[in-house]
């Protein structure tokens, strides 16, 4: 409840701006948070999800009591949607009558008279290997302002991850003496996640497997992984490796689909795609182990899957995952293909420390 001439007994009436939402991993962890703020919240207060029309909440978060407030799609971009927080947003606060707004872009908007808390979850700007060419340079440096005004200003901050409030604190190290109050809150997986592992949990694993699970971007790392398993054969291993989830870089499929080609590795090899939620589980639990040596995550929810089925994370220790998966697996550093060979040959050779990090 909010203090005021109103009194102690008034409704908080909470805001929850969701425009800058623009992948499922978003989603997974905006409304996870959401999901338990609603099923805990005080019966009095209210939560209002601002959202573009064309990617509305969940019906699950509604029958929870939210309200949503849809704008328009154009607003999904993100260089139109600054200028409409600035311009239209304190009008719809005044409307709504609004006592706290939370931010989930990792930003907050400028000059608002309400206190605003913000949702870290996007280490892409202070990660060059991540980005390429002078339009996404630009958006990196528009990102960094935004993160900065908000690590000042926020009246809270919320980080996913240490290694994310890690990459804001450096980013603004000059100005840390003014750094906004913080949370690490970690990310939750779904019952159904649960319930699947716990029914696979006696499956039998397909003999020297690895999978990688994530929405295969240039910074994933693939290429290190592919040439890891193209070493690990020259020596004797006989590896096979499991590519599942969506490429939203079409070229980036294409580059690898090359080097698979140009190494022999097609038989070795399989890049299977986006798959239903069942078929993932079921990779989950049939693979020994689990790697992708990414260099650009603030969490790892794939990882964190792989590890809720028992099976081992190998993983760069450029990024959280080594943070979230900690004790169940090996990290070290992205872009090293014998790094990661050796890794992938020590638990799959060495059965009490695989026993080791499936049971952690």
């Amino acid at each position: 409840p909010r203090t005021g001439r109103e009194g102690l007994n008034s409704t908080l009436r909470l805001l929850v701006n969701t425009l800058s939402i623009g992948s499922m991993s978003g989603e997974h962890v905006v409304y996870g948070f959401l999901r338990e703020l609603l099923v805990s919240k005080d019966e009095a207060s209210e939560v209002l999800i601002l959202h573009c029309q064309g990617q509305p909440p969940p019906a699950e978060l509604m029958a929870l009591g939210a309200r949503s407030i849809a704008v328009s799609n154009r607003l999904k971009k993100w260089f139109v949607r600054p200028l409409w927080e600035l311009t239209r947003l304190p009008a719809l606060l005044k409307q709504q009558r609004i006592d706290r707004v939370f931010n989930v872009s990792g930003a907050i908007t400028p000059w608002l008279k309400v206190p605003q808390v913000s949702l870290g979850m996007n280490p892409w700007c202070y990660v060059s290997a991540a980005r390429s060419g002078w339009k996404e340079e630009f958006k990196a440096f528009m990102q960094r302002r935004s993160y900065r005004y908000a690590f000042r200003n926020a009246e809270h901050m919320v980080y996913i991850s240490r290694h994310l409030r890690d990459l804001y604190r450096q980013a603004n190290a000059d100005c840390t003496s003014d750094e906004a109050p913080s949370t690490i809150a970690y990310v939750g997986l779904d019952q159904v996640l649960y319930d699947s592992a716990d029914r696979m949990s006696h499956s039998t694993r397909t003999p020297i497997t690895v999978l990688s699970v994530s929405a295969f971007a240039p910074w994933k790392g693939v290429e290190t992984l592919v040439r890891a398993i193209h070493l690990l054969r020259n020596n004797g291993t006989a590896l096979n490796l499991s590519l599942v989830g969506p490429w939203p870089d079409k070229s980036y499929q294409e580059k690898i689909r090359g080097l698979v080609a140009d190494l022999g590795l097609q038989d070795a090899v399989r890049i299977f795609g986006k798959v239903s939620v069942e078929e993932l589980h079921h990779h989950y639990a049939s693979h020994q182990v689990y790697c992708l040596m990414s260099n650009c995550e603030s969490f790892g929810i794939p990882a964190a899957e792989a590890m809720a089925f028992g099976t081992p994370v190998v993983s760069s220790t450029d990024c959280a995952i080594s943070e979230i998966c900690a004790g169940a697996g090996l990290f070290g550093p992205s872009g090293d293909v014998e790094w990661t060979a050796n890794a992938l040959r020590e638990l799959l050779e060495t059965p009490s420390l695989w026993s080791e990090c499936s049971e952690a």
